[in-house]
């Protein structure tokens, strides 16, 4: 007789090799978000449907350990290291600091003379830090102002949406009413259309 093949079990074999080779299944996003304002939007603010407060790359579930220099220095690459100037803010933020150094070392090795090379270039060093620092963080501070305003003005334009559309459902709401009244009002069943005299 035949066996049948719907209840086949694959050998243990099969089944730890078929386990091992399988990838975890990727999470799709549960809305495909064209490049429109709202794509443009999900990238700025993220997907709503991820945690808010998740670092990228790390597993929700896992245990968190502290990030070490060395782990740190393993993140980076000679591209980023390379590139590191095309990064928002930092173009403007270094070019303000060479400018502000060169000037404050200047004038210091002007004022002091040439015994005081060596203490001009620390107070031109110390200043680029110093105002490139600062100016990158100011930066990214008027950036993150600059996303919140988007964010308001994204609820604001939803809401005068929702708005809008609540006023156009009571006009049509007003304007069947009338309707309704005046075909009563104009019907040949009220008593009122009637003049007896």
């Amino acid at each position: 007789m035949a066996e049948d093949t719907r209840e086949s079990i694959p050998p243990v074999a099969e089944v730890t090799q078929t386990n091992n080779t399988q990838e975890p299944p990727q999470r799709k996003p549960k809305y495909e978000a064209p490049k429109s304002q709202v794509g443009k939007l999900w990238d700025a603010f993220g997907n709503p449907e991820d945690q808010a407060n998740v670092l990228p790359g790390a597993v929700s579930n896992s245990k968190k350990e502290d990030a070490t220099i060395t782990e740190a220095m393993k993140s980076l690459s000679a591209k980023d290291l390379t590139t590191f100037y095309k990064m928002p803010c930092a173009r403007d933020a270094l070019m303000l600091g060479i400018g502000a150094a060169f000037g404050v070392g200047g004038i210091r090795a002007i004022l002091g003379g040439m015994r005081s090379l060596w203490t001009a270039s620390n107070w031109a060093v110390g200043t680029f830090a110093i105002t490139s620092l600062g100016s990158h963080e100011f930066c990214q501070r008027r950036r993150v102002q600059e996303l919140d305003g988007m964010k308001q003005a994204v609820e604001l334009m939803h809401q005068l949406k929702v708005k809008k559309q609540r006023e156009k459902e009571q006009k049509l709401e007003e304007a069947a009413r009338l309707a309704e009244e005046e075909k009563r009002r104009k019907s040949w069943t009220n008593p009122s259309n009637y003049k007896f005299w």
